[in-house]
């Protein structure tokens, strides 16, 4: 009886013969992880084949200067370590599931503001830094990295209403459902799209730390009802809000 090649093992000959070099999520270099979700994104490979979710790599980021939402923060040029999680968890702006979310396990070394003036009534979709993320923060991944991380759809408040508003981010903050898997300060009809990810379903995945230390970080999720507050996790992983304008600790995550 003739063998039959498995679908694997077919994805592992179709690599072969486009001479794309398997190598780890933690170990392989910048340009070889590009190819791999280049040969993804072609049909060639699966990259869950390969990678799971807990894999670590370790990216550095470059400085990024003072803009919005505050001119007067800044970071420096930084190494952070990235997270695979969550396979098919966000949809892509092609329609297509991602292969996986790729998460800060820590806060940038600098806090941040969400809104220098400490009002923010366009929610997650007009806020400052919305803008942050997809810019500033984006153009500080390796210039070989920053292709593989994919548009996506987040959902957030329309500000102080219920109403849920899509929007395409390259990078983005958290919302409090995708944290804790439900609302507790966040509008809950406005939050009825996002769902919890299995990396925060573990509950010490929530503590994120600055400089070594656990510290609260920002989620986009707007306090239900007003216009100045938005959601962040504690120290302790808890869930809270506070001032727009405080300085908490930031980790946007992406897809690929």
């Amino acid at each position: 009886m003739e063998d039959v090649l498995t679908v694997r093992q077919l994805r592992a000959w179709q690599a072969a013969q486009n001479k794309v070099k398997i190598v780890s999520w933690e170990d392989g270099t910048d340009e070889q992880i590009a190819a791999m979700v280049a040969a993804a994104d072609a049909g060639q490979i699966d990259l869950s084949d390969y990678w799971k979710a807990g894999d670590t790599r370790t990216v550095h980021l470059s400085a990024m200067p003072g803009s919005v939402p505050d001119a007067s923060e800044s970071h420096a040029a930084q190494d952070v370590q990235m997270v695979l999680t969550d396979p098919g968890h966000y949809t892509l702006a092609t329609g297509k599931k991602c292969s996986f979310v790729v998460l800060q396990k820590d806060c940038l070394k600098e806090y941040g503001v969400m809104n220098s003036r400490d009002i923010d009534s366009g929610g997650w979709n007009g806020c400052p830094r919305r803008t942050w993320c997809n810019s500033v923060y984006r153009n500080a991944i390796p210039a070989t990295l920053r292709p593989i991380f994919k548009q996506f759809t987040t959902y957030a408040a329309n500000g102080t209403g219920s109403s849920s508003v899509a929007s395409s981010d390259y990078f983005a903050l958290f919302s409090e459902k995708e944290v804790f898997g439900s609302t507790r300060h966040a509008n809950r009809s406005a939050e009825r799209q996002n769902s919890q990810l299995t990396w925060f379903k573990t509950s010490s995945n929530r503590i994120k730390r600055v400089n070594g230390s656990a510290h609260y970080w920002w989620e986009r999720s707007l306090r239900s009802g007003y216009y100045y507050f938005f959601c962040c996790v504690t120290s302790s992983g808890s869930a809270d809000w506070n001032s727009a304008d405080y300085r908490r600790g930031l980790a946007p995550f992406g897809c690929i």
